[in-house]
Protein backbone atom coordinates (compact mmCIF):
# COMPACT_ATOMS: atom_id res chain seq x y z
CA UNK A 1 0.00 0.00 0.00
CA UNK A 2 1.19 3.64 -0.53
CA UNK A 3 0.93 4.66 3.27
CA UNK A 4 3.17 1.42 4.73
CA UNK A 5 5.80 2.25 1.36
CA UNK A 6 5.70 5.94 2.57
CA UNK A 7 6.56 5.55 6.15
CA UNK A 8 8.87 2.68 5.22
CA UNK A 9 10.89 5.63 3.14
CA UNK A 10 10.42 8.09 5.73
CA UNK A 11 11.66 5.82 8.61
CA UNK A 12 14.75 5.35 6.42
CA UNK A 13 15.31 8.94 5.72
CA UNK A 14 17.56 9.94 8.49
CA UNK A 15 19.82 6.89 8.06
CA UNK A 16 19.96 7.62 4.03
CA UNK A 17 21.21 11.45 5.08
CA UNK A 18 23.82 9.96 7.49
CA UNK A 19 25.02 7.97 5.22
CA UNK A 20 25.54 10.23 2.43
CA UNK A 21 27.55 13.07 4.97
CA UNK A 22 29.52 10.32 6.97
CA UNK A 23 32.82 12.22 7.05
CA UNK A 24 34.82 9.41 7.67
CA UNK A 25 33.48 7.52 4.42
CA UNK A 26 33.92 10.54 2.00
CA UNK A 27 36.57 8.95 0.00
CA UNK A 28 34.34 5.68 -0.46
CA UNK A 29 32.15 4.79 -3.70
CA UNK A 30 27.86 4.95 -2.20
CA UNK A 31 26.01 2.64 -4.07
CA UNK A 32 21.91 1.71 -4.61
CA UNK A 33 20.42 -1.11 -6.21
CA UNK A 34 16.54 -1.09 -7.30
CA UNK A 35 15.07 -4.72 -8.74
CA UNK A 36 11.89 -5.09 -9.82
CA UNK A 37 10.57 -8.44 -10.14
CA UNK A 38 6.61 -7.89 -10.15
CA UNK A 39 5.06 -7.50 -12.82
CA UNK A 40 1.59 -8.54 -13.58
CA UNK A 41 -0.19 -8.87 -16.98
CA UNK A 42 -2.65 -6.09 -15.15
CA UNK A 43 -1.55 -3.16 -14.60
CA UNK A 44 1.93 -3.26 -15.51
CA UNK A 45 2.25 -5.86 -19.11
CA UNK A 46 4.60 -8.69 -17.44
CA UNK A 47 6.03 -11.16 -17.69
CA UNK A 48 7.69 -10.97 -13.75
CA UNK A 49 11.06 -11.35 -13.69
CA UNK A 50 12.05 -13.84 -11.00
CA UNK A 51 16.24 -13.56 -10.97
CA UNK A 52 15.76 -9.77 -10.47
CA UNK A 53 15.62 -10.15 -6.56
CA UNK A 54 18.43 -12.51 -6.56
CA UNK A 55 20.57 -11.07 -8.94
CA UNK A 56 20.13 -7.17 -6.92
CA UNK A 57 21.27 -9.14 -3.90
CA UNK A 58 24.36 -11.14 -5.62
CA UNK A 59 25.62 -7.47 -6.83
CA UNK A 60 25.37 -6.12 -3.20
CA UNK A 61 27.44 -9.24 -1.80
CA UNK A 62 30.33 -8.31 -3.80
CA UNK A 63 29.74 -4.22 -3.38
CA UNK A 64 29.34 -5.01 0.51
CA UNK A 65 32.54 -7.25 0.89
CA UNK A 66 34.29 -4.51 -0.80
CA UNK A 67 33.21 -2.71 2.06
CA UNK A 68 31.61 0.06 -0.05
CA UNK A 69 28.64 1.65 1.64
CA UNK A 70 25.32 1.03 0.75
CA UNK A 71 22.65 4.13 0.48
CA UNK A 72 19.17 2.57 -0.53
CA UNK A 73 17.92 -1.04 -1.90
CA UNK A 74 14.34 -1.34 -2.68
CA UNK A 75 12.45 -4.03 -4.33
CA UNK A 76 9.15 -4.27 -6.90
CA UNK A 77 6.91 -1.52 -5.81
CA UNK A 78 9.58 0.09 -3.82
CA UNK A 79 11.59 0.78 -7.11
CA UNK A 80 9.31 4.07 -8.52
CA UNK A 81 9.66 5.34 -11.99
CA UNK A 82 10.57 8.98 -11.13
CA UNK A 83 13.20 7.25 -9.18
CA UNK A 84 14.75 7.75 -12.83
CA UNK A 85 13.44 11.32 -13.43
CA UNK A 86 15.12 14.63 -13.12
CA UNK A 87 13.81 16.35 -9.76
CA UNK A 88 14.23 17.07 -6.56
CA UNK A 89 11.17 14.64 -5.61
CA UNK A 90 12.08 12.45 -8.25
CA UNK A 91 15.78 11.02 -8.99
CA UNK A 92 17.07 12.92 -6.02
CA UNK A 93 14.30 11.99 -3.62
CA UNK A 94 15.93 11.48 -0.47
CA UNK A 95 14.82 8.14 0.39
CA UNK A 96 14.95 6.59 -2.86
CA UNK A 97 15.93 8.55 -5.83
CA UNK A 98 18.87 7.08 -8.67
CA UNK A 99 21.03 10.09 -8.47
CA UNK A 100 21.42 10.22 -4.47
CA UNK A 101 24.79 7.39 -5.00
CA UNK A 102 27.42 7.13 -6.70
CA UNK A 103 26.67 3.93 -7.99
CA UNK A 104 23.02 3.25 -8.68
CA UNK A 105 22.33 -0.85 -10.00
CA UNK A 106 18.69 -1.27 -11.92
CA UNK A 107 17.08 -4.37 -12.69
CA UNK A 108 13.82 -4.85 -14.25
CA UNK A 109 12.22 -4.26 -17.61
CA UNK A 110 13.32 -1.97 -20.30
CA UNK A 111 10.93 -1.51 -23.64
CA UNK A 112 11.86 -3.05 -26.73
CA UNK A 113 10.88 -2.15 -30.36
CA UNK A 114 10.64 -4.39 -33.31
CA UNK A 115 12.90 -2.69 -35.14
CA UNK A 116 14.78 0.47 -33.32
CA UNK A 117 15.12 3.27 -35.23
CA UNK A 118 17.68 6.78 -34.76
CA UNK A 119 14.24 8.35 -33.27
CA UNK A 120 13.23 5.31 -31.21
CA UNK A 121 13.06 6.09 -27.32
CA UNK A 122 15.23 3.79 -24.77
CA UNK A 123 12.63 3.27 -21.55
CA UNK A 124 13.50 1.69 -17.70
CA UNK A 125 10.36 0.36 -16.63
CA UNK A 126 8.89 0.18 -13.20
CA UNK A 127 5.51 -1.52 -11.42
CA UNK A 128 4.85 0.33 -8.62
CA UNK A 129 1.49 2.44 -7.02
CA UNK A 130 3.74 5.41 -6.41
CA UNK A 131 5.89 7.55 -8.40
CA UNK A 132 4.19 6.80 -11.63
CA UNK A 133 4.04 6.70 -14.57
CA UNK A 134 6.06 3.36 -14.83
CA UNK A 135 7.73 3.91 -18.03
CA UNK A 136 10.82 6.59 -17.77
CA UNK A 137 11.86 7.85 -21.41
CA UNK A 138 15.31 8.10 -20.29
CA UNK A 139 16.51 10.53 -23.16
CA UNK A 140 13.56 13.03 -22.31
CA UNK A 141 13.37 12.99 -19.22
CA UNK A 142 16.91 11.30 -17.00
CA UNK A 143 19.59 13.99 -16.10
CA UNK A 144 21.84 12.91 -13.92
CA UNK A 145 24.67 14.69 -11.89
CA UNK A 146 23.04 18.06 -11.79
CA UNK A 147 21.18 19.99 -9.43
CA UNK A 148 23.59 18.47 -6.52
CA UNK A 149 22.96 14.97 -8.08
CA UNK A 150 25.83 12.77 -7.14
CA UNK A 151 25.30 9.73 -9.89
CA UNK A 152 28.75 8.37 -11.75
CA UNK A 153 28.09 5.21 -12.82
CA UNK A 154 24.61 4.37 -13.90
CA UNK A 155 24.62 0.17 -14.62
CA UNK A 156 21.53 -0.55 -16.00
CA UNK A 157 20.42 -4.22 -16.73
CA UNK A 158 17.14 -4.11 -18.54
CA UNK A 159 15.67 -4.82 -22.51
CA UNK A 160 16.81 -2.51 -24.89
CA UNK A 161 17.45 0.49 -22.64
CA UNK A 162 20.85 1.66 -24.32
CA UNK A 163 20.16 0.64 -28.17
CA UNK A 164 23.01 1.73 -30.91
CA UNK A 165 21.48 3.33 -33.70
CA UNK A 166 19.97 5.49 -31.43
CA UNK A 167 22.52 6.86 -28.73
CA UNK A 168 23.26 10.12 -30.13
CA UNK A 169 19.91 11.02 -29.39
CA UNK A 170 19.09 9.56 -26.11
CA UNK A 171 22.51 9.43 -24.05
CA UNK A 172 23.84 12.47 -24.70
CA UNK A 173 21.37 14.42 -22.57
CA UNK A 174 21.49 12.23 -19.37
CA UNK A 175 25.23 13.05 -18.85
CA UNK A 176 25.13 16.39 -16.44
CA UNK A 177 27.86 15.14 -14.27
CA UNK A 178 27.33 11.27 -14.79
CA UNK A 179 30.73 9.58 -15.41
CA UNK A 180 29.56 6.07 -17.30
CA UNK A 181 26.54 4.26 -18.30
CA UNK A 182 25.95 0.49 -19.13
CA UNK A 183 23.58 -0.60 -21.10
CA UNK A 184 22.23 -3.97 -23.27
CA UNK A 185 21.18 -2.85 -26.66
CA UNK A 186 18.50 -5.40 -29.08
CA UNK A 187 14.94 -5.47 -30.27
CA UNK A 188 11.80 -7.52 -29.84
CA UNK A 189 13.18 -10.80 -30.88
CA UNK A 190 16.67 -10.11 -29.56
CA UNK A 191 16.81 -9.55 -25.86
CA UNK A 192 18.29 -9.83 -22.63
CA UNK A 193 17.07 -12.34 -20.60
CA UNK A 194 16.18 -12.63 -16.82
CA UNK A 195 19.72 -13.71 -14.91
CA UNK A 196 20.41 -14.18 -11.17
CA UNK A 197 24.49 -14.43 -12.26
CA UNK A 198 25.01 -11.47 -14.36
CA UNK A 199 24.71 -8.39 -11.99
CA UNK A 200 27.20 -10.42 -9.84
CA UNK A 201 29.64 -11.28 -12.23
CA UNK A 202 29.48 -7.75 -13.35
CA UNK A 203 29.82 -6.19 -9.56
CA UNK A 204 32.61 -8.56 -9.19
CA UNK A 205 34.54 -7.33 -11.30
CA UNK A 206 33.90 -3.83 -10.93
CA UNK A 207 35.17 -3.93 -7.58
CA UNK A 208 37.41 -7.09 -7.69
CA UNK A 209 38.11 -9.81 -4.83
CA UNK A 210 41.19 -11.44 -3.55
CA UNK A 211 41.13 -14.51 -0.91
CA UNK A 212 44.78 -13.98 1.59
CA UNK A 213 46.16 -17.51 2.00
CA UNK A 214 48.98 -17.40 4.22
CA UNK A 215 51.24 -15.32 2.47
CA UNK A 216 49.67 -15.16 -0.73
CA UNK A 217 46.71 -13.42 -2.20
CA UNK A 218 44.95 -15.22 -4.51
CA UNK A 219 42.77 -13.18 -7.17
CA UNK A 220 39.43 -14.21 -7.58
CA UNK A 221 38.19 -11.35 -9.58
CA UNK A 222 40.63 -8.62 -11.00
CA UNK A 223 39.27 -5.43 -10.29
CA UNK A 224 38.35 -4.23 -13.54
CA UNK A 225 37.33 -0.49 -15.37
CA UNK A 226 33.47 -0.24 -15.00
CA UNK A 227 33.45 -0.80 -19.09
CA UNK A 228 35.71 -3.15 -19.17
CA UNK A 229 33.36 -5.07 -16.44
CA UNK A 230 30.32 -5.10 -18.49
CA UNK A 231 32.25 -5.98 -21.49
CA UNK A 232 33.17 -9.17 -19.91
CA UNK A 233 29.91 -9.99 -18.61
CA UNK A 234 26.97 -8.21 -20.34
CA UNK A 235 26.49 -10.97 -22.40
CA UNK A 236 25.69 -13.24 -19.71
CA UNK A 237 21.99 -14.70 -20.90
CA UNK A 238 21.13 -12.75 -23.48
CA UNK A 239 19.30 -13.67 -27.04
CA UNK A 240 21.79 -13.78 -30.28
CA UNK A 241 22.80 -10.54 -31.51
CA UNK A 242 21.92 -8.87 -28.20
CA UNK A 243 24.99 -5.71 -27.70
CA UNK A 244 26.34 -4.79 -23.94
CA UNK A 245 26.97 -0.95 -24.09
CA UNK A 246 29.01 1.32 -22.06
CA UNK A 247 29.29 4.83 -22.76
CA UNK A 248 31.24 7.72 -21.15
CA UNK A 249 31.47 11.82 -21.15
CA UNK A 250 34.15 14.07 -21.13
CA UNK A 251 35.78 16.94 -22.71
CA UNK A 252 37.27 15.62 -25.78
CA UNK A 253 36.95 12.27 -27.58
CA UNK A 254 39.84 10.77 -26.51
CA UNK A 255 39.58 11.45 -23.06
CA UNK A 256 36.10 10.58 -22.85
CA UNK A 257 37.38 6.97 -24.47
CA UNK A 258 40.03 7.00 -21.86
CA UNK A 259 37.33 6.92 -19.31
CA UNK A 260 35.20 5.12 -20.82
CA UNK A 261 37.55 2.34 -21.14
CA UNK A 262 39.98 3.33 -17.50
CA UNK A 263 38.05 4.20 -14.39
CA UNK A 264 37.04 1.89 -11.87
CA UNK A 265 34.28 2.19 -9.78
CA UNK A 266 36.40 2.14 -6.40
CA UNK A 267 38.22 4.77 -7.58
CA UNK A 268 36.24 7.49 -9.18
CA UNK A 269 38.02 10.17 -11.43
CA UNK A 270 36.60 13.80 -11.09
CA UNK A 271 33.92 15.29 -12.68
CA UNK A 272 33.28 14.99 -16.58
CA UNK A 273 33.16 18.00 -18.31
CA UNK A 274 32.84 18.62 -22.09
CA UNK A 275 30.72 17.59 -24.96
CA UNK A 276 32.55 14.49 -26.03
CA UNK A 277 30.87 10.88 -25.71
CA UNK A 278 32.68 7.62 -26.15
CA UNK A 279 30.62 4.05 -26.79
CA UNK A 280 32.09 0.89 -27.30
CA UNK A 281 29.93 -2.20 -27.25
CA UNK A 282 30.34 -6.34 -27.78
CA UNK A 283 27.47 -8.61 -29.44
CA UNK A 284 26.54 -12.03 -28.84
Amino acid sequence: MRTVTMEIRAAILATVLLALLAPAALSQTRYSTGAVANYPANPCGGPSLPLTIPEASNFRGWYSLANLPLVTRWENNDVWGSDFRDGATADREPSGGSDLPDVYFFTGHGICQAAPAATSPDFLVTCSTNGTPDATNIGTSSRWGNAGGNLKFAFLDASCPMDLVSLGNNWLNPFQGLHIATGHSGDKTHDTLDSSTRGGQFAGYTVGYKVHVVFFDIEIFPELSAGSAWMTTGLIDVQPSVCAVVIANDTTLQVAGNRRDSEKVKSPWARPSGNWWAWRWVCN
